[in-house]
């Protein structure tokens, strides 16, 4: 199991599209061990603190002002970024983590950074954890960090954002010495809308998409994603709690990629709520990297999707191999016609020639 990807503390992620409900998940469905991350991760209370005989040392306060994880690098524009000790074989591969909707100060960030940085850890991939906006925050939460996933938040927002994000590879690739081959983003909650919004308009050059509690089947997507062709249209996967307040908005864009036969493969999570449950990220890496064997559309069972066949079938990558067809097999020659007896000989009765013969 990925321990600690879950996404704030207490192992829920509220406040980014509405709180989750409250409940119980079991150990093993969620990503879990956060809090056993952050204790090692923080210094230790005894540090550079002097104590009094008997008097235990204060907590120090956590440095709310700071954007990233202290064990990452921060790069220009409060872009973090991770490098693995050791990279997967294969294509070399940067994963952009799109966080939910932050409150400024409250430190929720480091735990969905650090979420990030243990799904790059587990696979090899460097990991670059951005950060959104104020000011264009959902109703109620305007003056948190968010993304633009407005039409009108983008088009002021959108091109500064992303070349952020360049700048950010460009810096890695330059240290390294080594270009990516390929690029995954991965969203969140509000992230996961926005990253929905990215990847069915097309508009960046990377590999492949995961959004995880986020993304509708807005008609306005749709019809980005109509005029989205040919190469531009890069895996999607789609996974969602079904304890989810805003679980059918993932159900809905997994129908509209359906409908647009994007290439696509979605899992629900019947017993999660807002959050991100090992085996979501696990499906969606393989699926992204082409590792999966078998059907690459999966329900959970007893997710209420599942009851729809149609979005149980394995999903479709873009220009697939049609497989040969079988050879035919070669004609069975035909045999030499029967010679045929002269006119007026009777078939099975003895020629005089053949009586005096006898």
């Amino acid at each position: 199991m990925l321990a600690g990807a879950a996404l704030l503390p207490g192992g829920t992620a509220a406040a980014d599209v509405q709180q989750a409900e409250d409940e119980q998940v079991p150990a093993g469905d969620v990503l879990s061990g956060v809090e056993a991350t952050e204790r090692t991760a923080a210094p230790s209370a005894d540090e550079g603190v002097e104590k009094l005989p008997g008097e235990a040392a204060p907590k120090p306060a956590p440095d709310t002002t700071r954007w990233c994880a202290p064990e990452l690098d921060t790069l220009p524009h409060e872009v973090c970024a991770y490098t693995p000790e050791k990279e997967a074989p294969g294509p070399r591969t940067l994963l952009i983590f799109l966080h939910g909707v932050m409150q400024p100060g409250a430190g929720w960030q480091w735990t969905q950074q650090r979420a990030a940085v243990r799904i790059g850890a587990r696979h090899g991939f460097s990991v670059l954890t951005p950060r959104g906006k104020p000011g264009i925050g959902p109703k109620g939460m305007e003056s948190w960090w968010a993304w633009p996933t407005a039409h009108a938040a983008q088009q002021t927002h959108e091109d500064a954002l992303l070349d952020q994000w360049t700048t950010a590879r460009a810096h890695l690739e330059q240290r390294s010495g080594k270009p990516f081959d390929r690029v995954f983003i991965f969203g969140f909650s509000n992230g996961a809308y926005y990253a929905t919004s990215l990847a069915l308009r097309g508009r960046l050059p990377v590999q492949g998409y995961a959004v995880f509690a986020g993304g509708s089947g807005a008609k306005y997507l749709e019809l980005a994603g109509a005029r989205t062709k040919g190469e531009a249209r890069v895996p999607l996967f789609v996974a969602w709690g079904g304890k989810d307040k805003a679980h059918r908005d993932q159900e809905a864009l997994t129908r509209l990629l359906k409908r647009l036969k994007w290439p696509t493969a979605s899992m629900g999570a019947p017993r999660a709520g807002h959050t991100v449950t090992d085996a979501q990220v696990e499906q969606a890496v393989a699926f992204l990297t082409g590792a999966r064997k078998g059907p690459a559309a999966t329900q959970a069972k007893g997710s209420a999707q599942g009851k729809n066949a149609a979005q149980s079938k394995a999903a479709t990558h873009p220009k697939a191999p049609t497989q040969p067809k079988a050879p035919t097999q070669p004609k069975a020659p035909t045999h030499p016609k029967a010679p045929t007896h002269p006119k007026g000989s009777k078939q099975g009765k003895a020629t005089p020639q053949a009586k005096r013969a006898q």
